[in-house]
């Protein structure tokens, strides 16, 4: 078969690899969510060094692969946002499955490397589901090798059976060591003031998560991505506060398509670690989507994570097929 590697067109190709990135990740991609992500990231990249010559600043390049017939079977994707290390660039490559094994792969492998050798990358680091060994020795083939493992987990919500009987309370009051702590969201606090409170609380506990490199993102880009999204649900966006002070907080999205929830990062300020806040924002979460009708929770954790893993157990996840990161080193500076 002859493959023909070029840049992806917007929104021509927009179908075409949403649906190849649908079978690759847990929720279905859609063109409205590729149009809102690509609102977001500027049309051009601005590529710099920093004082020890790694690559600084951010880029994207997008590319499909097309068969003689015409077809799209493949898709490949480098990037770095801002706030990523200096050296790091993130590469992706998905593949029709049924185009596998006829060079699809490869070619885009090879347009990405040229690329990451032109911009000077030290460092490529791609994610494999870890329930696909064959994309796993393709990416050892060429160089890659295993590192994190970032664990998926999912908690069914269709009856009350599914989630242990510790989550039938209420929440945020019930346990002794929660004392003045209130439960709240979002919705029930106003002002921009509160915004940028959840945001330094996200900023100051971001560097705490296992395998978390580069930077946090900056005010401006939390806000598009989060309290300025049109999709936006104030009232999913759970916070535990002492007095007027918020010291932990969890943000759920929602998944219309599979009437599913992902629980996003979930934070506690260092000084009130310890007191059960974690697991009553957790066991908030999953008594709010079963409420409104969520059939289930999904969630991602480091597998070096521990604590959260061991809530996640405790409330009643379930492990599912996560992803290795597979990570390859660069000739030059890191």
């Amino acid at each position: 078969m002859t493959i023909v590697v070029r840049k992806m067109t917007v929104p021509d190709d927009y179908v075409a690899v949403a649906a190849i990135m649908t079978g690759h990740y847990s929720e279905e991609v859609t063109v409205e969510k590729m149009r809102d992500e690509d609102a977001l990231i500027p049309l051009t990249g601005s590529l710099d060094r920093d004082e020890q010559g790694c690559l600084t600043g951010h880029d994207r390049l997008r590319l499909v692969a097309i068969s003689d017939e015409g077809r799209l079977v493949g898709y490949g994707h480098a990037w770095r946002a801002p706030w990523s290390t200096p050296g790091v660039l993130y590469d992706q490559i998905i593949v029709d499955r049924k185009k596998r094994r006829s060079g699809v792969g490869g070619a885009i492998y090879e347009a990405l490397m040229s690329y990451s050798h032109e911009v000077g990358a030290g460092k490529i680091v791609a994610d494999v589901r870890d329930d696909d060994p064959e994309s796993v020795r393709f990416a050892c083939a060429r160089g890659f090798a295993e590192g994190r493992h970032l664990f998926e987990s999912v908690i069914e919500l269709e009856s009350d059976r599914d989630v242990d009987q510790g989550t039938q309370v209420d929440f945020g009051l019930a346990d002794a060591q929660l004392g003045e702590i209130r439960m709240l969201s979002l919705a029930d606090l106003s002002g921009e003031e509160t915004e940028r409170e959840i945001y330094n609380l996200y900023f100051a506990t971001h560097a705490d998560i296992p395998g978390f490199e580069g930077e946090f993102m900056w005010y401006s880009e939390w806000r598009k991505r989060t309290v300025d999204r049109d999709d936006f649900d104030r009232s999913l966006l759970l916070v535990a506060m002492v007095g007027e002070t918020i010291v932990g907080a969890v943000e759920l999205r929602t998944f219309e398509t599979t009437q599913s929830v992902y629980n996003e990062f979930t934070c506690v300020a260092p000084v009130y670690r310890g007191r059960g806040i974690a697991m009553a924002l957790k066991k908030l979460s999953i008594d709010i989507a079963r409420k409104r009708g969520f059939r289930y929770i999904r969630t991602n954790n480091d597998s070096l994570n521990g604590p959260m893993l061991a809530i996640n157990r405790k409330l009643g996840y379930k492990p599912v097929p996560g992803y290795f990161q597979m990570v390859s080193v660069l000739p030059g500076p890191l």
